[in-house]
């Protein structure tokens, strides 16, 4: 930030975005409320423990309110202002993770500890046609049979250059290309079989060249372009050769389903939705599947376990993990602020040696 002008307007939006009036962030911060009101205008500067006390209040690293936003991020943001509903301030929340994970990644990738493969390019993709052929190729790069599960949804983005963190939000996710890479975010708190879903959603996104995407707040009705990453997304986790094969074990469409639904740990939706569009059931069949939700039970009884859940809070791809861990043993890194990175995957002491040779 060249202006404090323009770090008094994040520090507001920040605080919009938490939903807090000045007097209760000043409060927090132990600041008068009129010292923050000209701090938020620009007219009187935050020095660094008034900056640190923000970041604590407001649970956002320091460095988003001395940093610009990316370009593509501010292309897309809508100001928000005293009486933004909780959709918005999820979406600016959201951002903010993206932001982050944005310079962590950029710092890794600068300091040539995470080295990204060449982007490929982006893909002519149509119609839902095209969108499902894309995802079979992907399949076959990632060296999975036709009708096998995809295993973790951060590594397979990585070989693709695209870096997944899950972060502590009720939310999709959200996605940005960068001219070496892309970084994506995906909301830990919704279901599982949701979070992979919108991992392999984003990485559609990226294959596809869209500069900036977020699933914040979509409503059910998509648009076109939503409809043909939704295809990609699906045949990725589930592709048309499995719910087939899965047709063919006995029992009815529903214990069929559940079996889909578990082994390839996708939504209720998404197996009921292939279904449907393959004609393996009637569209009044569809509506009442659906609506009949498994239980853990249902589960259970069909696959003999519960579907194994993936995509924790904080969880990140293996070689993202691994380029942290070098920043750490070259000494790089301190200890906590490895931890940090890590997301306290691991603590301090359990840190492995470092390679740093001793002082004379």
């Amino acid at each position: 930030m060249q202006q404090w002008s323009e770090v008094g307007e994040r520090v507001r939006q920040a605080r919009l975005a938490a939903g807090l009036t000045q007097a209760e962030l000043a409060s927090k911060i132990d600041l008068e409320r009129s010292a923050l009101a000209r701090a938020e205008g620009g007219s009187r500067r935050l020095d660094a423990l008034e900056l640190f006390r923000l970041s604590d209040a407001l649970d956002l690293p320091l460095a988003h309110f001395v940093t610009r936003p990316p370009a593509a991020v501010v292309s897309r943001r809508t100001p928000l202002v005293d009486e933004s509903d909780r959709a918005a301030q999820e979406r600016y929340l959201v951002d903010t993770d993206l932001e982050t994970h944005l310079r962590e990644t950029e710092w890794l990738v600068d300091q040539e500890l995470l080295v990204p493969p060449q982007l490929p390019a982006p893909a002519p993709a149509e119609t839902a046609h095209d969108a499902r052929s894309l995802a079979r190729d992907i399949r076959r790069v990632l060296g999975l049979a036709p009708a096998q599960p995809l295993d973790s949804p951060t590594a397979a983005c990585e070989k693709f250059g695209l870096y997944l963190l899950v972060v502590d939000r009720d939310a999709d996710g959200a996605s940005l290309l960068s001219d070496r890479f892309g970084v994506a975010v995906v909301g830990g708190r919704p279901a599982p079989g949701r979070r992979r879903f919108t991992a392999a959603h984003e990485l559609g996104h990226h294959l596809l060249g869209d500069a900036y995407h977020s699933d914040v707040g979509v409503a059910a009705s998509r648009d076109d372009r939503e409809q043909i990453v939704h295809a990609f997304a699906a045949e990725l986790l589930l592709p048309e050769s499995a719910i087939l094969a899965g047709w063919e074990r006995s029992g009815t469409a529903r214990t069929r389903l559940i079996w889909i639904a578990g082994t390839y740990r996708v939504s209720w939706s998404v197996a009921v939705g292939t279904a449907r569009r393959l004609d393996l059931i009637s569209s009044e069949e569809s509506q009442s599947v659906r609506a009949n939700t498994p239980r853990r039970g249902d589960f259970i009884a069909t696959l003999g376990a519960e579907p194994t859940p993936d995509l924790p809070v904080g969880e990140v791809g293996p070689a993202w993990r691994q380029a942290v861990l070098a920043g750490w043993t070259a000494g790089l890194l301190t200890a906590t602020r490895t931890a940090e990175l890590l997301r306290s995957m691991i603590s301090t002491d359990e840190l492995p040696e470092r390679n740093i040779e001793p002082a004379p």
